[in-house]
């Protein structure tokens, strides 16, 4: 049985994704098809609350985290998350005979002995699945169509398995039909596109047949276990003053906060008033009694006051102002430090702090002087949206299949599988409020790096397209490139002195720009974060007082690459997503990027460090 954790179900994972495992590859069910949450008479037990993602970016649905077997009362042996075989075709290293078991007997390969029962008939022939599948970028997946895909020279050919021959590269492998001796070279195949079923085969429960509703667009072959099958769609929220206490986390639970709205304009009276209302959702079991005494403890002030900063939270609807409501904060934050006192309660620790004499002003590196400030603790929720397949030649119009669901005990409610994350940052910027001149030189001049980048940005239609990076245009902004590039930099130098690895360490870029001009303000919080409410180490923010180390690490060598001269000779331009960049210079993990390594570009910033 495979097992993973809940964070990679997010990041790598997912419904949709397939999941190899010892007795074969196996399809991960839609969460509604899963039964994660079949025995869960309240699945708000495992709610993570977060207004601004949930109403800004998720379009009001909801997050759930994925329970554990601990928390279900189920042994660690037990399965919580229903997959399902697939692919169906199998592929015989015997005998070299591709065949499709349908039968629920002990039979395996058509020219294989019988199996000891069908249980390891079936357990043989998926352990046996063929690596191909085909895909296309509406988001079907399905099994190659190797009947189909033959030219048969009979009418009518249906033949029950496939001759298999050739090993090695794909033009040196040949499937051919033993009826008619009709036959295709793989490599042919696999570069060609075909007929697409409009097949999702993550949406059709076990034991109820494939639905093949066919599709406009045209699909290719693809191997199960390419990066480009399945491409996560993440989004992640910040948890940002005023709404980061814990009373504020528990007041936006799906439940109490639909009946805080409700109240909105005939508020409550009193403390007694408002319990007295959640009581009804503990009768209804809609509520646990231990989250109902958690907010019975604090005071009539308090509460009222967080119902206040909830129903006066501004929501953000585009990810680029919703990042920017994020940069303002971490600016206000380096300006004043937070929370402005101590937590009132014993044994509280905010959800975000950043110490105001732990700040640094005047970090300098050549012409520019950095401000550092150190986040000893934030709150990360991160959420899977959805999904996009790439078969290869179609990144163009790829679109993102939402992995939203619902629940028969939340009728009428939407949720997204998420996970709540605690850790330490931090966070640099430029500090343009005390020092407006301290820039780095990005100028729309002749001969410019920074001139290709302005020009995709006042341009985005001509090189966006439907591109990976459609709608964002602002990630082509030089300001951006500028700050993205150097976040590259600084993880793997941080990684060196931190004690954690350069994937452990995620990127957050910050944007503000003034449409009328296009001068833009950035930063960049470099952060590490992991499940649990105690978060990490501090050997993160240990690091800021000896930043110039880090500095000196990151950008003396940024002229140079052992790529060159390949690498420093590469030009961004339409159809490009980088610039100077390569994995010996500038690209990080995929857990560390959220921008995929797109948008970077060494001899930018080098140009604007001068």
């Amino acid at each position: 049985m495979p097992q993973i954790r809940r964070s990679q179900f997010l990041t790598t994972y997912g419904p949709g994704a397939i999941l190899e495992g010892i007795n074969g590859p196996r399809i991960i069910l839609s969460t509604e098809l899963s039964d994660v949450f079949s025995d869960i008479d309240n699945p708000t037990r495992f709610e993570i609350t977060d207004q601004r993602l949930s109403q800004g970016l998720l379009g009001g649905a909801g997050i759930l985290r994925l329970p554990s077997n601990a928390e279900l009362g189920k042994p660690e042996t037990k399965a919580l998350y229903k997959t399902k075989r697939f692919p169906a075709w199998s592929l015989c290293p015997i005998h070299n005979i591709l065949y499709r078991k349908t039968q629920d007997d002990d039979r395996i390969c058509p020219r294989c002995p019988r199996a000891k029962n069908k249980w390891e008939a079936w357990r043989i022939a998926s352990r046996q699945a063929i690596r191909f599948v085909r895909a296309c970028p509406a988001g079907h997946l399905d099994d190659v169509d190797w009947i189909g895909i033959i030219t048969h020279t009979q009418e009518n050919c249906s033949p029950s398995f496939l001759l298999w021959h050739g090993s090695g590269a794909l033009k040196n492998i040949t499937v051919e039909c033993p009826d008619c001796k009709g036959k295709i070279n793989l490599g042919v195949a696999y570069s060609q596109p075909w007929p697409c079923s409009g097949r999702f085969p993550e949406k059709e429960p076990e034991g109820g047949g494939a639905f093949r509703p066919g599709c406009q667009y045209e699909s290719r072959i693809i191997q199960r276990g390419a990066a480009n099958l399945r491409i996560p769609e993440i989004v992640s929220a910040l948890v940002i003053p005023r709404c980061d206490t814990s009373l504020h986390r528990l007041l936006q639970i799906s439940d109490i906060y639909a009946i805080v709205l409700m109240h909105e304009t005939r508020p409550f009276g009193s403390k007694q008033e408002f319990i007295r209302t959640l009581e009804s959702l503990v009768n209804r079991q809609k509520l646990e009694p231990e989250i109902l005494r958690q907010i019975e403890s604090y005071s009539e002030e308090e509460i009222f006051s967080a119902i206040g900063d909830i129903l006066g939270l501004a929501i953000s609807k585009t990810p680029y102002e919703f990042r920017r409501d994020e940069f303002h904060a971490l600016l206000q934050a380096a300006e004043r430090g937070h929370p402005p006192a101590p937590p009132k309660r014993p044994g509280e620790v905010p959800n975000f702090e950043v110490q105001l004499s732990q700040v640094r002003r005047n970090v300098v590196w050549n012409r520019l002087h950095f401000r550092v400030t150190p986040v000893s603790r934030l709150r990360v929720v991160m959420v899977q949206r959805g999904y996009r397949r790439i078969p290869a030649g179609q990144s163009a119009g790829a679109q993102t299949v939402d992995t939203v669901f619902e629940l028969s005990s939340t009728p009428g409610r939407r949720w997204y599988i998420g996970a709540e994350l605690s850790g330490e940052g931090i966070f640099i910027d430029l500090d343009l409020k005390t020092k407006p001149y301290n820039m780095p030189a990005l100028n729309d001049d002749d001969g410019c790096v920074a001139q290709l980048w302005w020009q995709a940005w006042q341009n985005p239609d001509e090189y966006l397209g439907n591109s990976l990076l459609a709608g964002d245009s602002h990630q082509l902004h030089p300001t951006f490139v500028w700050w993205h590039t150097l976040a590259h930099r600084l993880i793997n130098a941080l990684s060196v002195d931190s004690g954690y690895s350069s994937a452990a360490i995620r990127e957050r870029i910050f944007l503000d720009v003034d449409e009328r001009t296009g001068q833009a303000n950035g930063g960049i919080l470099l952060y590490t974060a992991q499940p649990g409410g105690d978060g990490t180490l501090g050997g993160l923010i240990a690091l800021v007082p000896e930043f110039e180390r880090v500095l000196e690490r990151a950008l003396r060598t940024l002229d140079i690459c052992s790529n060159d001269p390949l690498c420093g000779e590469e030009r961004f331009g339409r159809d490009r997503y980088n610039g100077a960049a390569c994995y010996a210079c500038s690209l990080v993990s995929e857990t560390s990027c959220e921008h995929r390594n797109m948008s970077l570009d060494r001899k930018l910033l080098l140009e604007g460090l001068q």
